[in-house]
């Protein structure tokens, strides 16, 4: 309701100068990303998490339903309909570090995808605490604000057990931060290039 208050102001900020416009760009992604309490509190985390990737254009995958990518807000079941996370693509969205604290409470997560995430800071990846139990797969690429040290909190994530990393243009020595994360993490098969690589399928 409160980002629903400023579309008046916001109208006018886009009729003007092209600063002004990237600003409230700026503000409408803080808005996004802004855990709804009082929507947590109605739906639970995995719907508000859902609703969080796919309002910033991202999708999500239900482990109810593993084949099906969910993309448009419109078409998520109905709140009545129980529902459990199992993966969450980013790719190509506006999600911020505030944002991944709509992971909290989600206990089936099992594979994240974050590519092109313009948005998404340097220590942005700390957010991945939250479901650090059941995150297996993670992908990150095309995300050049994030550097060698906002990779390196990587090594954290105990139960990882395959990593992608490529496209990551402000990362200075890739090989460095591989080595260092297959020294914490010798269980994960982990590929980190300047070429484009995919996860592969899980077993």
């Amino acid at each position: 309701m409160l980002l629903l208050n400023k579309l008046p102001r916001i109208g006018q900020l886009l009729t003007s100068n092209p600063k002004d416009q990237r600003g409230i760009w700026g503000y409408v992604a803080v808005a996004f990303n802004q855990v709804d309490a009082e929507r947590l509190a109605k739906v639970g985390p995995n719907r508000l998490c859902a609703e969080w990737i796919v309002k910033n254009g991202g999708g999500v995958r239900f482990v109810e339903n593993p084949t099906k990518l969910w993309k448009d807000y419109n078409s998520l079941p109905g709140e009545n309909t129980q529902f459990c996370l199992k993966v969450v693509d980013a790719s190509n969205s506006s999600i911020m570090k505030i944002g991944l604290e709509h992971l909290k409470g989600c206990k089936n997560i099992d594979t994240v995808i974050f590519h092109n995430c313009k948005h998404l800071e340097n220590d942005g990846l700390e957010g991945l605490h939250h479901i650090s139990s059941s995150l297996e797969r993670l992908q990150v690429s095309g995300c050049y604000n994030i550097t060698d040290s906002g990779l390196a909190t990587i090594g954290e994530l105990e139960n990882l057990r395959q990593l992608v990393i490529f496209d990551m243009i402000f990362v200075k020595n890739m090989e460095a931060v591989a080595a260092n994360l297959k020294r914490q993490l010798p269980n994960c098969d982990i590929k980190a290039t300047k070429l484009g690589v995919t996860l592969k399928p899980k077993e």
